[in-house]
């Protein structure tokens, strides 16, 4: 029988804990923008850049599920340290910090360094089971927004490959993974290569178009508040603009459809209040 609210002992505990532990970093100084805001809209990337108060911030339910990503990170090292003790042809580097653009951060998770002078970057994802689902089954790929992220990382780095993986929180059973050629690890755990002439156009784009949004935020304030234009997904045809953010409508010319991400924005609220 499942407890009510009023009778729980513990499982409040931990996930409170959680929480309180999970707030993002502080903006570096002297910098406006965060590569993970990679294919945001230009909306929520304005509030984010003057740090406007969020109006939907993420419940106890969010940074648990948020923090359990953490947490799956924190396996990299050790799996990592076990591949340079098994193979010395190879150096890494984790969790750099890098510059986008003039004024923006971000972290790398991973940089593999060859023996024969090759940079590899990695963005390193974990995902819930339903979007690894769409990832992996008839090859759907990444998400394009982490695409974008990981594109500025090998960028400012100049990396001869970007590599985008997978975790999922969930694994594919066994016989629908079957029915798609997947194998076990494939259940779980995905990897997508980009050489430098697929991912240096994406780069260029985006860190220019995060700059410039960011840069006119920091100079008028939300005196002009920037149009709700996202990047997050291909199938969002640029210049569409969302025009409705309380069910993440948008419209372009004669196309129109739903962008799903503004059900979870933490300005959603004030996005609506905000028409214009």
């Amino acid at each position: 029988m499942l407890a009510s609210a009023e009778r729980r002992l513990f499982v409040h505990r931990i996930a409170e804990a959680w929480a309180e532990g999970s707030e993002a970093p502080s903006q570096p100084e002297g910098t406006l923008w965060r590569g993970s805001w990679a294919g945001m809209c230009a909306r929520k990337v304005g509030y984010m850049t003057l740090a406007e108060e969020r109006t939907d911030p993420p419940t106890t339910a969010d940074y648990w599920r948020m923090g359990l990503g953490s947490v799956v990170h924190e396996l990299l090292e050790p799996a990592i340290q076990k591949w340079l003790d098994d193979d010395d042809t190879v150096t890494v580097e984790e969790e750099m910090s890098v510059t986008l653009g003039e004024h923006g951060n971000g972290h790398i998770d991973l940089v593999l360094n060859t023996d024969d002078g090759k940079k590899i970057v990695l963005e390193l994802k974990t995902i819930n089971g339903f979007g690894y689902k769409m990832a992996v089954e008839k090859d759907g790929g990444p998400r394009h927004s982490h695409v974008l992220q990981g594109a500025m990382y090998a960028n400012a780095l100049d990396a001869d490959l970007l590599v985008v993986g997978y975790l999922s929180m969930e694994n594919i059973a066994p016989a629908r993974a079957a029915s798609f050629g997947i194998d076990d690890i494939g259940r779980f755990a995905s990897e997508w290569h980009y050489p430098k002439s697929e991912y240096q156009p994406l780069a260029i784009a985006e860190t220019e178009r995060l700059e410039g949004i960011a840069v006119a935020a920091h100079k008028d304030g939300m005196s002009v508040i920037p149009r709700r234009f996202a990047h997050s997904d291909p199938d969002i045809p640029f210049p569409a603009e969302i025009n409705d953010p309380r069910s993440g409508a948008w419209t372009s010319g004669t196309s129109f459809g739903k962008c799903w991400q503004c059900r979870y924005c933490d300005y959603q609220t004030r996005c609506i209040a905000d028409m214009g």
